[in-house]
C-alpha cells in the first residue's frame, strides 16, 4: 500500500531546516518521511542522515520502509538505519493493530537482506520499543543478547555485529558533528 503524500517533498521551509540543521551539526531522520522526502534530504544535506527505526521494503512493503534504492542511497551517503522491531514493519507491510509477535528471525532477514543491497556500515538498531504495541520476541533492551547470538548463529562475523550493534551509529554521530 501507499501514502497519500508519497510523492511530496520537502517544501521552502524544509529546505531551509534541512541547511539549518547542517549548520548546527544536528542529526536528520528520516523515518517519518515520504518517500519525496527522503530524496530531497539526501539530496541537500550535506552530511549523512538516519532512519532511525526503517526496515526493507523489499522484504516487507511498508511505505515506512525504505526501498532498495534508498537503502543504497543512505549507505553511499555514509547513513544508517536503525532496524525497527514493531511487526507491521518486519512481517506485515500493513499499519493497523496487531497481537503478533516480531521474531528475532523477522529481523535477521530484514538485516540479511539490507547487509547484501547496501552494506552492513548501513545498518544499525532502532528497536521502537516505547512506539510498539505488540509482543516481541526481544521485550526489552535486557534481552539484546537474543539478536546477538542469532546474528551469530546466522553467519554474521564480531566485527559486523558490532557495527549493527553500536559501531554505525557512533560513527554517523562522530560524521556529523565534525
Amino acid at each position: 500500500f501507499e501514502w497519500k503524500y508519497q510523492k511530496k517533498g520537502l517544501k521552502k521551509k524544509g529546505f531551509e531546516a534541512v541547511e539549518e540543521m547542517n549548520h548546527l551539526g544536528m542529526l536528520i531522520d528520516v523515518s517519518h518521511l515520504s518517500d519525496a522526502g527522503f530524496e530531497d534530504v539526501i539530496t541537500h544535506s550535506k552530511n549523512p542522515i538516519i532512519a532511525t527505526h526503517s526496515n526493507s521494503r523489499a522484504m516487507t512493503n511498508n511505505p515506512r520502509n525504505l526501498s532498495d534504492k534508498m537503502l543504497k542511497k543512505l549507505a553511499d551517503r555514509g547513513g544508517v538505519t536503525g532496524i525497527n522491531f514493531f511487526n507491521n514493519f518486519l512481517v506485515k507491510g500493513e499499519l493497523k493493530d496487531t497481537l503478533e509477535c516480531s521474531t528475532i528471525a523477522d529481523m535477521i532477514r530484514h538485516i540479511r537482506h539490507i547487509r547484501e543491497v547496501a552494506g552492513v556500515e548501513v545498518i544499525g538498531l532502532g528497536s521502537d520499543f516505547d512506539g510498539i504495541p505488540n509482543p516481541v520476541e526481544i521485550e526489552d533492551i535486557s534481552q539484546m543478547n537474543k539478536l546477538l547470538d542469532a546474528l551469530a548463529l546466522n553467519g554474521f562475523s564480531s566485527d559486523e555485529i558490532e557495527k549493527i550493534f553500536y559501531k554505525n551509529s557512533i560513527r554517523i554521530i562522530k560524521d556529523v558533528l565534525k
